[in-house]
């Protein structure tokens, strides 16, 4: 099975994968050298302040799933395409 997920960048120049965990939550990977995030609540907290750091808007909930989060972050992607 393929692995798919979404790299980005944040301001601060933090470099991310996010793609789905096993149980369809999103999972935020750090890059390029980046200090791992410590357990799932580091990930969670994280994950919330980049979605909300790129989109504008407040994470849509505590159990919100990672085609939601995704969904949000590719609408954003799309924006700054040329």
């Amino acid at each position: 099975m393929t692995d798919i997920g979404m790299w980005f960048q944040s301001e601060a120049g933090e470099t991310f994968l996010i793609k789905k965990d096993a149980n369809g939550y999103p999972d935020l990977i750090p890059l390029q050298g980046e200090k791992p995030l410590e357990g799932v609540k580091a990930k969670k907290e994280k994950g919330k302040s980049l979605y909300e750091e790129l989109t504008g808007k407040k994470y849509p909930h505590e159990n919100a799933t990672s085609r939601q989060v995704l969904w949000d972050f590719l609408e954003i992607a799309i924006q700054k395409l040329p």
